[in-house]
């Protein structure tokens, strides 16, 4: 292993600052934001090598370090740029410190400023119930106690009829499950802010090629994380109900039991549509019979619009249930089709935070990692949430790609970015209109994703 990397921070592309003062010396150091993680984390690691005697003559090694390695606790503040752009900001989580007869290690992690809205709880004194309130207003509430700004760049939606916290969950839980509901993408931008925003937005400084600028590239696809069905259920207030109840204390009781309507409708299940929703997307690329089912886990689905709209049926059957003989060894029937995807002037449902799962558990199935040398490319640095040209002559993609994670290292070998792409609507409840090919998505290359945004109603 080299020597500990001995140059002043100003020179080096990455700077690392705690508490205000860059760090002089370090071995490595790695920064990144990913938005399935939300907060961005770094870690900085101090020569990890024969380094120190403890009982005898100090071998070689600056004192500098180790005096910037003792002097670090946690909660200390952190802020690491990439040529000269601040990327984070946040504070020291954990402090490593080992030695092992002449051997010093020690290294310091954490990550940016919503790590605490990851971990803690949101209103933990009330209030816990909102009503008539939009989803900025409701994530600038949670997030205020922890000084967190909020900002947004596309169209959040009409007001949610009512929201109501869970006592146990976390902050960032609560944003998450709330925003989800809206088609938004909870990001933060890693220097204090949460950004509501949708996918693919603006565009990467260059495109990733291999052969080219991609100097090595890691790939796995799994189908423990697909599934074939999935299913988001949840239970609501009906809103179909008169606001003053038909029957009043001193009044005669009724004759005989409610009948339908003069429309033919059934009082029984047209509260029972109300009152129990549920959404359901199917993947028809999984040839195996996966289902897997969430719960809403809220009330604040249960607007008029939503509970006016029919719960989806699934088209390859009549019964409205999974498929699950389509599955079946020895059968021999057509690939299963999709779920209608939604249109611009319906309102959002449970089968938008079904297709949301789907999606969003088929990033998390595929990984592919790309690195290229330097820590940005000749027009800008690397971002999550960026469009970005993907041509791999090894995975045989050509396509528009999404991505998901980024993450600057300054290493004992050089300087690289690593950038983590997932399929480009993982985080879009829009809809898709790509294909398939040997386990890879292929999207084409002349399809728009400018995250414009449409008009949403309902809750």
């Amino acid at each position: 292993m080299s020597d500990t990397i001995s140059v002043h921070g100003s020179r080096r592309p990455m700077t690392v600052l705690v508490n205000g003062t860059p760090l002089v010396e370090y071995t490595e150091a790695e920064c990144g934001r990913d938005l399935m993680d939300i907060a961005g984390s770094f870690r900085v690691s101090y020569f990890p090598r024969a380094s120190l005697a403890p009982f005898g003559p100090a071998t070689p090694v600056s004192q500098t370090a180790i005096a910037e390695a003792s002097r670090i606790t946690e909660h200390d503040t952190v802020e690491v740029r990439v040529h000269g752009q601040t990327v984070l900001k946040g504070s020291v989580d954990d402090v490593q410190i080992r030695v092992d007869g002449d051997r010093f290690q020690a290294a310091i992690s954490g990550r940016d400023v919503t790590g605490d809205m990851v971990d803690c709880h949101a209103n933990p004194t009330g209030p816990g119930e909102y009503r008539q309130i939009t989803l900025a207003n409701l994530v600038q509430s949670i997030a205020s106690p922890f000084g967190i700004a909020v900002t947004t760049d596309v169209d959040i939606g009409a007001p949610f009829t009512l929201v109501a916290l869970e006592p146990a969950e976390t902050a960032m839980a609560a944003i998450e499950r709330h925003s989800r509901q809206r088609g938004i993408l909870v990001t933060s931008d890693g220097v204090g802010g949460v950004v509501l925003t949708t996918s693919g937005r603006t565009r990467a400084p260059d495109a990733l090629r291999l052969p080219g600028n991609v100097h090595a590239m890691e790939a796995r696809v799994s189908s423990r994380g697909l599934f074939s069905d999935v299913w988001v259920k949840g239970a609501f207030k009906s809103l179909s109900r008169p606001s003053k109840a038909p029957l009043q204390a001193g009044s005669a009781p009724l004759s005989e039991l409610l009948s339908s309507d003069a429309n033919g409708s059934d009082p029984a299940q047209q509260e029972a549509a109300a009152i129990l929703r549920w959404g359901h997307s199917i993947n028809p690329a999984v040839r195996r019979y996966r289902p897997r089912v969430w719960l809403a886990a809220t009330q604040s689905g249960g607007s008029a619009a939503t509970q006016q709209s029919a719960n989806p049926v699934d088209p390859n059957t009549t019964t409205g249930a999974p498929a699950a003989g389509a599955y079946r060894a020895g059968s021999h029937k057509p690939r299963r089709k999709a779920m209608k995807p939604r249109s611009d002037s319906s309102p959002w449902t449970l089968q938008d935070q079904a297709e949301w799962r789907m999606r969003s558990t088929r990033a998390g199935a595929s990984m592919r990692v790309y690195s290229v040398r330097g820590l940005k490319a000749s027009g800008g640095l690397w971002l999550p949430n960026q469009l970005v040209l993907v041509q791999d002559n090894y995975l045989g993609i050509d396509a528009d790609m999404l991505i998901g994670a980024v993450t600057w290292v300054d290493g004992q070998d050089g300087y690289r970015t690593r950038i983590s792409v997932v399929d480009p609507d993982s985080f879009d409840l829009t809809g898709d209109d790509d294909t398939h090919h040997n386990g890879l998505r292929r999207t084409r290359r002349g399809r728009a994703f400018d995250g414009s945004s449409s008009t949403r109603t309902g809750s």
